[in-house]
């Protein structure tokens, strides 16, 4: 179905695959548009805004990325609450990966609180704010503690529904959630990445044989293809050896298929 501005109905939740997406530069703290480097969500002065969200789902992945290779992805999907900003629509699916494995143990001890704690992501408002940290070397001969380095880092916290809106907002999410969202927010977890490589790493699975398997067929230097892409999820079968190709069927023994008298009547045709 394609969707034209101002011609859907209020409580619908908007989600195209591929989806809507937006990155976090963390070298510039801010969430920036993933196809316009220069459009950031930003304030007057400049500065990065850090938004708001209802969180959806999220899928971990393991892969090429960018400058990143070999390493651990969280992709997240949400729907955006605050600031009311063009790279934020309003009631539209956003995704997002989160790199770098400070803002990925913040993001997973949050969704563990939650869990713990029996709530339901999709029935609270997720705050982010971007942090800085630091660490101090240490000399690997004397054990002594060297510079201290700075980094950037996104936290997750949990807020109630503020007003009319948010609680509105929220309970259409979840309408959604039960009926077509149970589909497409699967397909926008795991729509392609321009550029990207990427294999899921799925929940109850040898996640070490996944990536073994991912990197043996991914040498590190080569440069990823939409094709190797698109092969990744067939790396997470425990299968080392390639399987051969499907028998494509000849004329001889393609099953014929038999209209029942019903179906005929309803196609016109006349036995």
């Amino acid at each position: 179905m394609v969707f034209i501005a101002g011609n859907f109905e209020a409580d619908e939740i908007l989600c195209n695959v591929p989806p809507h997406t937006l990155r976090i530069d963390l070298q510039a703290r801010r969430w920036k548009s993933d196809v316009d480097a220069e459009s950031a969500i930003v304030d007057a002065n400049d500065n990065g805004i850090p938004i708001e969200f209802i969180l959806l789902g999220f899928t971990p992945f393991f892969g090429n990325l960018g400058m990143r290779n070999g390493e651990e992805f969280i992709r997240i999907a949400y729907v955006g609450v605050t600031p009311k900003h063009r790279l934020l629509p309003p009631r539209c699916v956003t995704t997002t990966i989160i790199s770098g494995k400070s803002s990925q143990k913040n993001f997973i001890a949050y969704f563990q609180n939650l869990y713990n704690n029996r709530i339901n992501c999709a029935s609270i408002i997720t705050s982010t704010k971007f942090v800085t940290k630091s660490f101090s070397e240490r000399d690997p001969m004397t054990g002594q503690d060297g510079n201290k380095i700075n980094y950037n880092a996104l936290e997750f916290k949990d807020r109630p529904a503020a007003g009319e809106t948010e609680t509105q907002l929220i309970a259409d999410v979840n309408e959604w959630l039960k009926e077509k969202g149970a589909e497409l927010l699967p397909a926008a977890l795991r729509s392609h990445i321009p550029g990207s490589n990427l294999v899921e790493l799925p929940l109850g699975t040898d996640h070490a044989e996944i990536k073994r398997n991912f990197l043996a067929a991914n040498p590190a230097g080569e440069v990823a293809s939409i094709a190797a892409a698109s092969e990744a999820p067939r790396l997470a079968s425990a299968a080392v050896e390639k399987s051969e190709p499907p028998e494509i069927p000849t004329k001889s023994t393609k099953k014929a298929v038999e209209l029942t008298a019903e179906q005929a009547e309803k196609l016109g045709i006349d036995f």
